[in-house]
Formats: C-alpha cells, sequence, structure tokens
C-alpha cells in the first residue's frame, strides 16, 4: 500500500504533464514548419537556373538552418533539462522495459543530425568557385540533416506521448 504524500502530489499534479506536452506538441509543429520549409528550399537549389541563384539561396539556407539550429537546442534543452527526467522518474518506478534506450537512440538522431548540419555550414563556406554538381552536393547534407530531423522528432512524439498519456491516465485514476 503507498501512501500519497504532498510532494508526490505536487509532483503529479495533472497540469505540469498537460503544459509540458502541450509545449511539446507546440514547439515540435513550429519546429516542423520551419523544417519542411528548409527542406523545401533545400530540394529547389539544384533547380535554380544559375549558379549565382544558386548560391544565394545557400547562403540564405545557411542562415536559417543556423537559426533553426538555435531554436532546436533551446527545446532539446527543456526536453533533457525538464520533460525527459520528469517522464523518467515518474516511469522509473515501475518494473519492465526501460525507457533509456528510446532516449538514446533520439539522442542520436540528434546528433546525426547537427553533424548533417555541420557538413552543410562548412560546405557552403567552402565553396568558392562552386559547380552545379558541388551545390547540389552541399545541398544534398541539409536535405539528410531535415530528413533526419523530421524522423526525430516523430521518434519523440512516438514516445513520448503514449508515456504522457499513461502518466495523465493514472493520476486520474488517482484522483477519482
Amino acid at each position: 500500500m503507498s501512501t500519497i504524500t504532498e510532494a508526490s502530489v505536487q509532483s503529479a499534479r495533472p497540469t505540469r504533464f498537460m503544459d509540458a506536452v502541450d509545449r511539446l506538441k507546440e514547439e515540435h509543429d513550429a519546429l516542423k514548419v520551419r523544417l519542411s520549409a528548409v527542406q523545401a528550399k533545400a530540394q529547389s537549389v539544384g533547380k535554380m537556373k544559375t549558379v549565382p541563384e544558386a548560391m544565394a539561396l545557400l547562403q540564405q539556407l545557411r542562415e536559417e538552418i543556423t537559426d533553426f539550429r538555435t531554436e532546436l537546442d533551446r527545446h532539446a534543452t527543456w526536453e533533457e533539462r525538464e520533460l525527459f527526467p520528469l517522464l523518467c522518474s515518474y516511469f522509473n518506478k515501475y518494473s519492465g522495459p526501460s525507457m533509456m534506450p528510446s532516449f538514446w537512440v533520439m539522442e542520436k538522431d540528434h546528433e546525426l543530425a547537427e553533424t548533417f548540419i555541420d557538413s552543410f555550414i562548412e560546405s557552403v563556406d567552402r565553396l568558392s568557385l562552386p559547380s552545379r554538381e558541388a551545390i547540389r552536393e552541399t545541398s544534398s547534407h541539409l536535405i539528410q540533416a531535415c530528413l533526419i530531423l523530421n524522423e526525430h522528432l516523430n521518434l519523440e512524439e512516438d514516445v513520448v506521448y503514449p508515456m504522457a498519456e499513461q502518466i495523465l491516465d493514472d493520476i486520474d485514476s488517482l484522483f477519482s
């Protein structure tokens, strides 16, 4: 038999979990919109009529992905400091499979996407007399980063949403 302490009720407030899930959804939706726009532009680079037009778009994409990365890093920091520890502290009380492998995979996806972003930025910075082939190759790094990040965000949702739903169901059961 477990006893409910004031601390456990405070940490298990439904609003805390609902707010976290709402924030996750809002931030993911915003990130996906921006990511989709970047990916569409990156895919259009190879279709540009002239090399100078393609280079101008690559420079624009360099700025956009740098801004996007800042937003993504802010989001990831929040997840790592608040959301994931909250979920882990709740689910580590149960026997059964750990969530740590899922979090590890998500972290590795994020790192892989960051590697492709770095590769894109370095490639843009090195293009002094670019060929169409070099431009297409450069944009392919960004396209790959976008694909990985989209999959990363979807995986997070596939892992976190069911966990959050379980927490809210447990809280409803506890207080009903």
